[in-house]
């Protein structure tokens, strides 16, 4: 090998021998800003009102159960669900015999109760005639008198009676009490019925409701208002012209009911619908939509759910606060969608951890990607 070969190789080895200062440094400065950890941040935002929703069906005001008040076989059914009635109509008929038998034989009753009566009349006038000319005794006299009254009274009460046969034959067609609409029909022809069995069930025109059923979690502090979604309809009708139901209004509680339901344990309320262009159908699927509002003496507020760490001794989140993370502790009220809501002294604002809480220790060094 010549001298210049020679040289190369020597330097050569003698340049790995070792790294110079700047590159033996770089590492560590590396490794440092590895050791950190990244976390997500989020801020600490005020909870807003609670909403919540209940599903519920337009009802009438007023929906009486129809049924006679005699009993007896159907012979005409002059009505089908769903028909508008008016006050008066005719909905059914009874088998009117019997009722015209038994007025009949009230008729009967109340001429012989008449004779009996204008014969004991007769007999008390002649015999107080008698007492007058001494020619009867005062106890035969009294005995007169107590059987005209006796006479008078039973003719009364079988003209009493003829009036119940008479009212018979009427109650023997049922009539709508109001104007309104058949919502369904029981009662067919050829069945025997009782009286106040019910045989239809007419809802009368006027205000409509929205009934729905509260559940016990919600029975106190029942919001008095809430905004009803009637529907996805169009929001105009053919040409351009209004809509044939709006697509929401604003309700007011009318009524809760006093005990709750025994099968499904929750209470029923009926809201209040105030009058629109268009009435929406009865039995048409309603939303209602309530808004709580927080109390002022419980403020509350709003983090990501990933924020609340819970090792056992209540729940907390991590603020951070100059590079380091602290810990805070909160009361978890609830969990709504992707965020929890908590009570806590922490002011709006505060940046806490929103994601990677269960990796962190009390002032650990964090590097803060916020979200």
């Amino acid at each position: 090998m010549n001298r210049i070969g020679a040289v190369f190789v020597v330097t050569l080895l003698g340049s790995g021998c070792g790294p110079s200062a700047d590159e033996s440094a770089a590492p560590d400065a590396v490794s440092d800003r590895e050791s950190v950890p990244w976390v997500l941040s989020a801020r600490v935002e005020p909870a807003p009102n609670s909403v919540w929703t209940l599903t519920g069906t337009v009802r009438a005001r007023h929906e009486i159960p129809l049924s006679f008040r005699i009993g007896g076989e159907i012979r005409a059914r002059l009505v089908d669900a769903g028909a508008q009635v008016a006050a008066g109509d005719v909905l059914f008929r009874l088998d009117p015999r019997d009722v015209t038998q038994q007025r009949l034989a009230a008729e009967a009753t109340v001429a012989s109760a008449r004779a009996e009566h204008e014969n004991a009349e007769r007999e008390r006038e002649r015999l107080g005639d008698l007492l007058t000319k001494r020619l009867a005794s005062e106890q035969d006299h009294d005995r007169a008198v107590t059987a005209a009254r006796a006479a008078e009274q039973r003719l009364l009460a079988a003209e009493a009676s003829l009036e119940q046969a008479r009212n018979a034959i009427l109650y023997a067609d049922l009539v709508a009490p109001a104007t309104g609409v058949i919502l369904d029909v029981e009662g067919q022809v050829g069945q025997v019925v009782s009286s106040s069995q019910a045989v239809a069930r007419l809802a009368e025109d006027g205000p409509r409701e929205i009934e729905v059923q509260v559940p016990e979690s919600r029975r106190v502090g029942l919001p008095a208002e809430a905004t009803a979604r009637l529907g996805n309809g169009p929001a105009s009708g053919p040409a351009g012209g209004p809509a044939s139901t709006p697509r929401s209004a604003q309700v007011t509680l009318r009524e809760i009911a006093g005990s709750a339901d025994p099968l499904s344990r929750t209470w029923r309320a009926r809201y209040r619908l105030p009058e629109l262009q268009h009435e929406p159908g009865l039995g048409t699927t309603v939303t209602l939509t309530f808004e709580t509002a927080r109390e002022a003496s419980m403020p509350t507020a709003r983090v990501p759910l990933g924020a609340i760490l819970e090792r056992g001794e209540g729940a907390l989140v991590w603020r951070i606060e100059e590079g380091r993370v602290e810990p805070e502790s909160v009361e978890l009220i609830g969990i709504v969608g992707e965020n929890a809501e908590i009570r806590t002294d922490l002011a709006p604002g505060t940046p806490v951890v929103a994601l990677g809480a269960h990796l962190l220790l009390p002032g650990q060094a964090v590097q803060v990607l916020e979200r």
